[in-house]
C-alpha cells in the first residue's frame, strides 16, 4: 500500500497522513493540498525547499558585496578618484621667516612659535589707535604690519613707526588676523567675508561670502585658503581667484583655525568633535570625540601628534596620521556601552588618542608647541608646559592675575597677555619669570615677535610696538 503525504505550502514540511487537516510544523491549514506518494512528496519538498532558498542566498550575496562596495567606497576615497576636487592655481605660500608672522599662528601647524627671541622691552616703539576694542593681533612680514579691526578696516602699516600705507574699508567688524602670502593679504569679516587684497596697495582682488559667521583666522598653505566658519563648514579656496576647491560639514560651529600638515587637516568644532580631513580632497580621515564643550581654542601640530584643549581643564593628543574606517565608530560605541554596563573589563580606546590630562581651571585657549613641549594657559592665571610626546608635566607657573590670551614662544621665552594690561614673559625651560611691561589695558591677544618688536593689541583698541634690548 502507497502511502500518502501532503506537503505543506507555508514551510515545505511533509506530513505524513493523507488525512492531516494541518501542518505538524507550522499549523497551515492542508485541507486544499492533493494528497500525493511519500517518495514524491520528499522530491517535491527539496525541489520548492532549494527554490526558496536560492533567492535568499542571492539577495544575501547582494547585501554582502553591497556593504562590501560602500566600505571600499569609503575607505579608499573611490568620490575623491572619480570625481577629483580641483587643484590650486599656485604653490603660494606665506614667508615664514625669523623676521616675520604672516599670519594668525605663524606656521601652518598653529605653533605659536618663532626661534626669533623676544627683546626685553624697555619702551613703546609706536602706538595704532582705532576706535573699537581690538580681539586680533596683526600679522607682520618684511616692511609692514597688516591688521584687522572692529571699526571696520583692514590696514597696512608702515613697520618703523606705524603710519598707515593704505587702509581697505569693509565697514564691518573682524576678530580674525589677516594672512599674507606673496602679494595677497587675506582679510576676514565676522559676518562671512572673505576678502584678497594687494599687499602693496590694498586693492581688492576677490571676495567670497560663505553666509555663516567667522571667528577664525584663515590659513594659507601651498596656494589654498582654509578657514571654518559659523555655518558648520570648513572651506579651501584658491587663494589666488577665491574659487571653492572643496569645503567639509563638520556638523558643528567651527570657531578656531585650523591646524595644517601635509597628511591631514586638523579641524574642531564649537563642541567636543576633532575631526582629521585630507588637505586634497576635504575627505574626513578621522573623528574624535572629547565629550566636553570647547569655547574657544584650537588644535596645534608637533611632530606626528595634534594637541587641542576642552571643557573642564582637559588638554588631549591625538595621533596626527590615523585613519579611521567605516563602522569603526559604531563597533567603539557598542563596547562604550558593554564597558558602562559592566560587560568589559576596559575602557575602549578612541583610535588615534593618544594622552589626555586634566589641567585644571579654564583651559580655553589654543595651546603653542615648541623646545618638546605644549605651553597652555588658563584664565585664572597658571601656565603649564607639558612634555609634548607623553603629557608629563616639565613646569606649571602662576602669573598671579587672570590671563587673558593664549601663549606664544620666541626663542626661549613664553610670552602672554594679562587682564590688568601686562605682557609677561617666562623662561621656557623652566617657568622663571624673566620680565613683565605694562601698557595699561587688558591684552586681548596673543603677543607676538617679529624682528626685535613685540606687538600686542588692547580691549582700548590701540596696537602697540614694544621694543627693548636682547
Amino acid at each position: 500500500m502507497v502511502q500518502l503525504v501532503r506537503v505543506c505550502r507555508s514551510c515545505r514540511h511533509v506530513n505524513l497522513s493523507e488525512d492531516s487537516q494541518r501542518c505538524s510544523n507550522c499549523w497551515f491549514l492542508l485541507t486544499d493540498i492533493e494528497p500525493v506518494p511519500l517518495e514524491r512528496g520528499v522530491r517535491l519538498a527539496r525541489r520548492r525547499r532549494i527554490r526558496i532558498r536560492r533567492p535568499l542566498l542571492l539577495f544575501l550575496l547582494c547585501m554582502v558585496l553591497g556593504l562590501m562596495a560602500w566600505w571600499l567606497y569609503l575607505f579608499f576615497a573611490l568620490d575623491s578618484l572619480l570625481f577629483p576636487s580641483p587643484s590650486a592655481t599656485s604653490a603660494m605660500n606665506p614667508a615664514i621667516t625669523a623676521q616675520s608672522w604672516p599670519q594668525g599662528r605663524r606656521t601652518a601647524e598653529n605653533s605659536g612659535y618663532t626661534p626669533e627671541e623676544a627683546p626685553r622691552p624697555t619702551h613703546i616703539k609706536w602706538r595704532f589707535k582705532t576706535t573699537k576694542s581690538l580681539f586680533a593681533g596683526p600679522a607682520v612680514t618684511e616692511d609692514s604690519v597688516y591688521l584687522s579691526t572692529e571699526d571696520g578696516r583692514t590696514v597696512a602699516l608702515h613697520r618703523d613707526d606705524g603710519e598707515p600705507r593704505w587702509e581697505y574699508q569693509s565697514g564691518l567688524p573682524s576678530g580674525s588676523i589677516p594672512a599674507v602670502a606673496d602679494h595677497i593679504v587675506v582679510s576676514v569679516v565676522r559676518s562671512g567675508l572673505i576678502t584678497a587684497l594687494d599687499k602693496n596697495t590694498g586693492e581688492k582682488l576677490w571676495g567670497v561670502n560663505v553666509n555663516g559667521p567667522i571667528y577664525a583666522s584663515p590659513v594659507i598653505v601651498d596656494g589654498t585658503v582654509y578657514i571654518g566658519a559659523g555655518n558648520d563648514h570648513l572651506y579651501a579656496l584658491d587663494v589666488v581667484n577665491g574659487k571653492e576647491r572643496w569645503t567639509f560639514d563638520a556638523g558643528d560651529w567651527i570657531v578656531s583655525s585650523v591646524a595644517y600638515t601635509d597628511e591631514a587637516l586638523v579641524v574642531m568644532t564649537q563642541f567636543s568633535d576633532v575631526f582629521l580631513v585630507d588637505p586634497a580632497t576635504g575627505r574626513k580621515l578621522l573623528f574624535f570625540d572629547t565629550g566636553y564643550v570647547r569655547f574657544g581654542g584650537g588644535p596645534v601640530i608637533y611632530e606626528d601628534q595634534a594637541y587641542f584643549p576642552s571643557d573642564r581643564g582637559w588638554v588631549w593628543s591625538i595621533d596626527r596620521l590615523s585613519t579611521g574606517f567605516p563602522l569603526e565608530r559604531v563597533v567603539w560605541w557598542l563596547k562604550l556601552n558593554l564597558y558602562v554596563w559592566n560587560l568589559l573589563d576596559e575602557n575602549p580606546v578612541q583610535k588615534g588618542g593618544l594622552w589626555s590630562y586634566q589641567l585644571g581651571g579654564d583651559v580655553k585657549f589654543t595651546a603653542a608647541a615648541a623646545h618638546d613641549n605644549v605651553y597652555m594657559t588658563n584664565l585664572q592665571g597658571q601656565v603649564f608646559a607639558r612634555n609634548a610626546m607623553s603629557g608629563e608635566e616639565r613646569w606649571t607657573a602662576d602669573a598671579g592675575v587672570g590671563i587673558t590670551t593664549p601663549p606664544t614662544v620666541a626663542g626661549r621665552t613664553v610670552l602672554f597677555g594679562t587682564i590688568d594690561g601686562r605682557i609677561v614673559g617666562l623662561d621656557a625651560h623652566d617657568g622663571h619669570k624673566l620680565w613683565d611691561f605694562g601698557v595699561g589695558d587688558q591684552i586681548t591677544a596673543s603677543p607676538i615677535v617679529a624682528g626685535n618688536t613685540i606687538y600686542a593689541v588692547t580691549s582700548s583698541g590701540v596696537l602697540y610696538a614694544i621694543s627693548g634690548s636682547r
